[in-house]
């Protein structure tokens, strides 16, 4: 003989707790961190790295004409005003020069008036030249300069030996730019200027 059991169904009540609860802990498994749980999890939003900024490493020295000159103090007077001068060169060179809209005019101020054509002639030497209509944007990486400075009753001229190395984007890809220029710098009334320059430079094809 097999006993039957009446089917005894749950009250209504009863059977709404136990559907929520069930919802709550099949949501809680989807949604933990823990564990292998089968629910679909989120990536981290990542962002890129903000550029680099342009740094120019100064080391200086200075040279002046009267007894118990004070050549450390004079290079340190000297150096931020170079630093900034050749932040300013290497800028309008090379990072704001990127797609060519901008003209040379701003690079070409910083030479003093005698050298200025022919400054204008050697752009390739001396910036992106010819390739900024096709550079879209320049990374700067290393750049570095040596300036020893003549001094009379205050800073007169200096001799730079300045070197930068960046990446260039273009369409094609990305490649590498140089710099590697010897200025002569003359102090005018308006500032340093560049009196007689010694460069060479390469930029993407």
């Amino acid at each position: 003989m097999v006993a039957v059991f009446p089917k005894l169904d749950p009250p209504p009540s009863l059977a709404r707790s136990v559907a929520l609860l069930a919802a709550a802990l099949l949501l809680a498994a989807c949604t933990s961190g823990g564990g292998e749980t089968g629910g679909a999890t989120t990536a981290p939003a990542t962002t890129a790295a903000p550029p680099r900024p342009l740094e120019v490493t100064l080391r200086t020295t200075a040279r002046g004409p009267e007894r118990g000159f004070d050549a450390k103090r004079a290079a340190k007077r000297a150096a931020p005003g170079i630093e900034r001068f050749l932040d300013r060169y290497l800028t309008a060179a090379f990072v704001d020069a990127a797609g060519g809209e901008g003209g040379w005019d701003r690079l070409l101020a910083m030479f003093d008036e005698p050298v200025r054509a022919a400054a204008r002639k050697q752009l390739d030497a001396l910036s992106l030249g010819a390739a900024a209509p096709a550079v879209t944007a320049v990374q700067p990486g290393r750049a570095s300069a040596r300036a020893a400075v003549l001094y009379g009753s205050r800073p007169v001229a200096a001799t730079v030996r300045l070197a930068f190395d960046g990446t260039a984007a273009t369409a094609k890809g990305s490649g590498q730019v140089h710099l590697r220029s010897v200025l002569q710098l003359l102090w005018t009334r308006g500032g340093w200027r560049i009196a007689a320059f010694d460069s060479r430079t390469g930029a993407p094809a």
